[in-house]
């Protein structure tokens, strides 16, 4: 099969598509869209460290403890290790708050961005996705 460059749709694409479609709903919470993974991550995984939410996420940790010291600062998340040196992060009733909206904005950017979709595009979509994962999970193994 040869497949067209122009026809991918890059990781980095989808990103910063849902961080600027996220962020405008999100900022007056506070927040940026490039922080709902920090948090979700956090939802997903209470009690991860910063190199698990860094390994998770597949990012710098530097920039991990920038933006987990940040959502601390204002109030979304807590370390709730005994160690000052470790972390043990948890959301706050904040953060479980942003969460909420985080996933309800999620799933209407989504919603939209597929709305062009007919039903059976719909479905061939759907199909082709549990594929693509499918062998990124046999791949994982």
């Amino acid at each position: 099969m040869n497949w067209e460059a122009e026809r991918h749709i890059t990781p980095r694409a989808i990103k910063q598509y849902l961080d600027k479609k996220l962020t405008s709903k999100i900022e007056p919470l506070g927040l940026q869209g490039s922080q709902g993974p920090y948090l979700m991550t956090i939802a997903e995984v209470p009690g991860s460290s910063m190199k698990e939410v860094s390994a998770y996420l597949m990012v710098d940790k530097s920039i991990t403890t920038r933006t987990i010291g940040a959502l601390i600062d204002a109030g979304f998340v807590s370390n709730n290790s005994e160690d000052a040196r470790r972390y043990s992060l948890v959301l706050t009733d904040k953060g479980k708050d942003a969460v909420k909206v985080i996933k309800d904005t999620s799933n209407r950017i989504w919603e939209e961005l597929l709305s062009d979709l007919t039903e059976e595009e719909m479905t061939v979509f759907k199909s082709a996705v549990d594929k693509i994962n499918s062998k990124f999970n046999e791949e994982a193994d």
